[in-house]
């Protein structure tokens, strides 16, 4: 290509020469230094095309000190100057019509090339790539900036960039320029060249995947301000990967040796080089919303993710300051947001622990009427497959991550932990492909290593349902998969076993006892899961999995006397370890009971022996606070084995393990309450009725802050002995008591035998009383009746019989020494009553606040007379009969819709006859109608008409369908007309049974209240919609009469407890006070289901305003005569 030159870029004034140009070897007349230029036009003199190499090395690094000035400081005057160099200078075009801007530097540079002068071949790019550095700073100077971009696109300028960037490896003076150059082109003006740059890859990226490979290879660490060739070609490729466009991105990443070669050996780069890779990468790829995830997956290899990982391992020596992050941190985020973030990285949608290739909601166990057709287990073959491979979507990851060290690397346990959080399929394989690494316990480094990763692994929650979907699928996950889980498979018998034996380091068995604890809450939580998902229509399938996974955990587990026989070898002082071995313990007994039961499992000694060590603990030291964490494991152990005796002074105690678990629970703490214990406590008081019931106010609660109060000062062990002598009494005989409280009743009051509150433990204490006096010294005498005192102030106070408190004052001080401080303490138990504090409120065992009983509720008459009003209108016997008539004028989906027809079918349980017969002459109208209509889901509304229809013929001639019959006809309305309904399914194949209903069962009751619903989630839903119909069935006397019948009383007291849900008790409140607004239904209420005592047991439970309103009008509304006679005068109405 021949350039014609203008002449005015040869002589600026204008003037040209025919004579060939002086040369000489003083070139200092035309070098310039940076204060000397100050005009454009020196500057364009300082370029002039010379052949003269020395003299054009010379000016081109005038022009560089130049620009080197304009980079380092604020300089204005100098911007002008090179503005003005930048106006003089006229592109000249080619034949080709291409203008070239900055002709003379271009052609110097060509020159440079076909003169084969390195050093100038050297300078042009480098001081091109210094004044682009220099003019993307300045806005005015952009449009100069592109048209030397656009130059040295041109062909020719390319197969200079293209010469030189093939350069002999050792010509690094040649390679950094041209790549810095390249950089500077792809990044100017905000990337605005980049894709140019990319389409000229022919010449553009010629030798970068071998200069990608051409590291510093001085001595000691790279200089930032002089980077190797690697790192110059590592920032070109950087650029490009900014600034290009997401068709260009793409297609770059295709190119798998230069991206290949970005990150080949990375672990030996610089620590700037590292973090500029891997912040562009995340920020330009990884998150880059606009590329797919198929062209991420271009690099994102297994051999990319490990070299990436190979950068935890190397030891980086940087100076950084607080707000830089380190390379190691940096490398942890990258890769955390490669494999864990779905469409930014590697990671696939995977369906948890159900492999890749199943089908856990196969029809193939569906019969022709929708029904599940239960073949076992075994009948599932693809269950059964996943023994020794398991196939999973996330290859890429799984092959990374068996590259990883886990045990060595803290930051690669985390990410592989990481991973696994959001790919749990992987975690049963990874350990299935790592059967060459063993666990036999050795307190190494790696295997301690080790076994905390196994031990982070087992503590990774599941995936709700499994990981599929948004529901628990059909057929449980193959219980290898599960057991994997759970116990990883080096986690062995023969491993675990070995694990627990005295030739084991402790600590090593130590940390076993932890990774078994994991496993077994785990477990806890599977089995959990297994029965809610069991309430499907599989429930036997899930039932079954569930006890094969089970079974297979139990021959995995050490058996119970392995680990009770290492929890003995044990130091006293190891408290730590031995928590540890306790809790295990207690989840053994929790999840897997059968081993706890298996005989000389050796649970009771091993019981007896943590008694002991509590007869002097407090809660000052953290180490008491370790050694009461672990009894209290242990007592919870405790209270499911029958052998153990609460009540009974065992082998070297000096008192009953009661009494010790009461001292226990005195010296706890608000910080430290331990519930758990409390809530054992409860249980032995209600099956030796120690302490009464009756009262709102927990007595148990009362007898353990009394005994706090007894024992804020040392307290002599005779004391405590005499205490528990009274419990162990009054356990072991308990009519003996009674029989004293019926005297004292007696005494009190001899025409009357009602029922009073107290605690036997009172006559105990007193029985006993008499001869403890006569042992006892002065001051423990003075603390015992300072106890009783109070036991029997805090008695009165939370409302026990007053009058039997009181004779029991006078006869604990009649056996007192006369005069004695003892007597005075007991004669003066009234007046503590004011000055004792109980507890106002009650808890269960796990620390739930019960409301307080006692508080007054404000709507408790409102509620009465709300309820009162809706039967009113319910049992109006004029209400909807319009409805006979105005069905007629509306359109059959309007009927349907609005609910005219679910009040229709109410009218026939109307107690006239007239009514009755018009109403079914009606439906019959309307299922007629509704068969010729467009009406979606006209075939189950005309079947639901039909047989409430002929169900009612049956009956009404003679009286009025029951209730519940048209209550249940007219809400399945609802239900029929929505395919979704959750009853849908079930109330189909009721009306598949035949034409008429029976009229003395409640429809679908037992179904129900019984069996596992329609759909798993929705068995709260299915119950309240049956209590609805039984709510708005009871009207009448005959429906009550037919509830007692049906045993539909029985059935929802028996089912309202603390564990259903609130729903579900307002609906049981509410059918009872419906039930007593009906003629005799409070009285029927009481003499047949008991429902006060009922109400009274409930209401010492956890009492509410609901409770406390029904058990208002259920007093006020019975039969006052039947009821004495029923009850011989021990209820009278209030």
């Amino acid at each position: 290509m021949s350039i014609k030159r203008a002449a005015n870029l040869i002589q600026p004034s204008g003037q040209t020469s025919n004579k060939r140009p002086k040369t000489s070897n003083d070139t200092r007349e035309n070098v310039y230094g940076t204060n000397d230029i100050s005009s454009g036009a020196q500057i364009q003199k300082l370029l002039t095309f010379s052949q003269d190499s020395s003299k054009s090395i010379q000016n081109i690094q005038s022009f560089k000190l130049f620009l080197d000035g304009l980079t380092s400081e604020n300089n204005t005057a100098g911007i002008i100057v090179l503005k003005e160099f930048f106006n003089l200078q006229q592109p000249i075009k080619t034949e080709q019509n291409e203008e070239i801007f900055l002709s003379d530097l271009m052609q110097t540079w060509s020159f440079a090339s076909q003169s084969n002068n390195e050093k100038l071949l050297s300078a042009v790019p480098a001081v091109l790539a210094l004044l682009l550095k220099t003019i993307s700073s300045y806005i005015d100077l952009t449009p100069f900036g592109l048209k030397i971009g656009k130059t040295l696109l041109l062909r020719k300028q390319q197969e200079l960039i293209g010469r030189s960037l093939i350069a002999n490896k050792n010509r690094e003076f040649i390679l950094s320029p041209i790549l810095r150059l390249l950089r500077e082109l792809s990044m100017y003006d905000g990337g605005s060249l980049a894709n140019y740059v990319f389409k000229a890859r022919s010449q553009t990226f010629k030798g970068l995947t071998r200069n990608l490979n051409l590291r510093y290879t001085g001595d000691g660490k790279e200089d930032l301000r002089k980077p190797s060739v690697r790192s110059n070609a590592v920032r070109f490729v950087l650029q490009l990967l900014k600034y290009l466009s997401v068709e260009s991105k793409k297609e770059f990443l295709n190119q798998r040796d230069i991206i290949s070669g970005l990150t080949r050996d990375i672990r030996y780069d610089p620590a700037f080089l590292v973090r500029d890779v891997l912040e562009t990468l995340k920020t330009h790829v990884i998150m880059d919303v606009q590329l797919t995830r198929d062209a991420k997956s271009k690099i994102l290899t297994p051999s990319f993710l490990g070299r990436i990982a190979s950068l935890y391992s190397c030891d980086w020596q940087e100076d950084l300051d607080s707000s830089k992050a380190s390379v190691v941190d940096i490398t942890h985020e990258f890769l955390l947001t490669c494999c864990t973030s779905i469409n930014q990285g590697a990671l696939l949608v995977q369906s948890g622990l159900y492999p890749k290739g199943t089908e856990p909601d196969s029809r193939d166990f569906v019969d022709k009427e929708g029904g599940y057709i239960d073949l076992g287990l075994d009948s599932i073959e693809w269950l059964h497959k996943f023994d020794e491979k398991i196939p999973v979507r996330n290859v890429i990851l799984l092959e990374f991550i068996q590259t990883l060290r886990p045990w060595s690397c803290i930051k690669q346990a985390e990410l592989i932990l990481s991973i696994f959080k959001s790919a749990p399929e992987l975690i049963a394989e990874y350990f299935l492909s790592k059967k060459d690494f063993s666990f036999d316990p050795k307190l190494t480094t790696t295997w301690v290593g080790y076994s905390s990763f196994v031990f982070g692994v087992i503590q990774i929650p599941l995936p709700e349902y499994f990981g599929y979907h948004d529901k628990y699928a059909q057929l449980p996950p193959p219980s290898s998969i599960i057991i994997g889980n759970v116990l990883p498979h080096p986690l062995n018998h023969k491993v675990l076993v070995r694990s627990f034996s005295p030739s084991v380091k402790p600590l090593a068995t130590y940390l076993v006892v932890k990774i078994l604890c994991a496993a077994l809450q785990k477990l806890k939580v599977i089995l959990n899961m297994y029965e809610e998902a069991s309430k499907s229509s599989l429930s036997s399938i899930w039932n079954e999995s569930a006890s094969r996974i089970m079974k297979k955990v139990t021959e995995r587990l050490p058996a119970v006397n392995i680990i009770i026989t290492a929890y003995r070898r044990l130091d006293k002082v190891d408290l730590i370890q031995r928590h540890a071995y306790s809790n295990l313990l207690n989840l053994y007994y929790e999840v897997l009971p059968q081993i706890i039961s298996e005989p000389n499992s050796g649970i009771p000694s091993v019981i007896g022996e943590s008694l002991l060590a509590t007869n002097k603990m407090s809660l000052a030291s953290q180490d008491d606070v370790l050694r009461v964490l672990e009894l209290e494991n242990m007592i919870i152990l405790a209270s499911s084995i029958p052998e153990v005796k609460w009540l009974s002074k065992g082998k070297g105690l000096s008192v009953s393990p009661f009494l010790i678990i009461l001292k226990l629970s005195a010296i706890a703490s608000l910080e430290f309450p331990m519930f758990r214990l409390k809530s054992v406590l409860a249980s032995i008081v209600e099956e030796t009725q120690l302490l009464q019931t009756k009262t709102n106010i927990s007595a148990l609660d009362c007898l353990i802050v009394n005994l706090k109060d007894t024992m804020i000062n040392d307290v002599p062990e005779e004391c405590f002995e005499f205490i528990d002598s009274c419990f162990i009494r009054c356990a072991g005989t308990p009519i003996k008591y009674i029989f004293m409280l019926e005297e004292l009743v007696k005494e009190i009051n001899k025409d009357e035998s009602k029922e009073v509150a107290i605690s036997l433990i009172s006559l105990a204490f007193l029985e006993q009383w008499p001869f403890f006096v006569k042992t006892a010294d002065n001051s423990s005498l003075h603390i015992v009746a300072s106890f009783i005192s109070r036991h029997l102030a805090t008695s009165i106070k939370i409302q026990e019989d007053p009058r039997i408190i009181k004779r029991l004052i006078e006869k604990f001080t009649a056996n007192c020494p006369v005069g004695s401080a003892a007597a005075k303490l007991i004669e003066n138990s009234n007046k503590l009553i004011n000055q004792i504090k109980i507890p106002n409120k009650r808890y269960d065992a796990l620390g739930k606040i019960f409301e307080d009983s006692d508080k007054p509720h404000p709507k408790l008459k409102e509620r009465l007379i709300a309820e009162k009003e809706a039967f009113k209108i319910e049992t109006d016997p004029e209400r909807d009969l319009k409805l006979l008539v105005s069905w007629n004028t509306r359109d059959i989906e309007e009927v349907i819709e609005d609910g005219h027809l679910a009040s229709l079918i109410m009218l026939l349980s109307s107690k006239y006859l007239e009514v009755r017969k018009e109403t079914v002459t009606n439906l019959s109208k309307i299922a007629f109608k509704l068969k010729d209509s467009n009406f979606g889901e006209k075939e189950q509304i005309w079947l639901l008409l039909s047989e409430i229809s002929e169900t009612a013929k049956t009956v009404i001639d003679v009286e009025p369908l029951p209730s519940v019959i048209s209550a249940f006809a007219s809400h399945a309305v609802n239900v029929l007309k929505d395919p979704s309904h959750f009853l849908f399914p079930k109330l189909n194949k009721f009306l598949l049974r035949g034409p008429i209903w029976r009229i003395d069962k409640i429809p679908l009751m037992h179904r129900i209240m019984d069996e596992a619903p329609s759909i798993t989630e929705k068995s709260a839903a299915e119950k309240k919609w049956l209590l609805m119909c039984i709510y708005k069935g009871l009207r009448s006397k005959s429906d009550l009469g037919l509830y007692r019948k049906v045993l539909v009383f029985e059935k929802l007291l028996s089912s309202y407890n603390n564990y259903s849900s609130p729903e579900f008790r307002e609906q049981v409140i509410k059918i009872l006070f419906r039930a007593c607004m009906i003629d005799e239904g409070s009285t029927t209420l009481i003499t047949r289901f008991s429902t006060l005592t009922w109400l009274e047991v409930q209401q010492a439970l956890a009492s509410s305003p609901d409770l406390k309103s029904l058990h208002e009008l259920l007093i006020s509304s019975f039969d006052k005569d039947r009821i004495k006679q029923w009850s011989k005068g021990t209820i009278q109405m209030a």
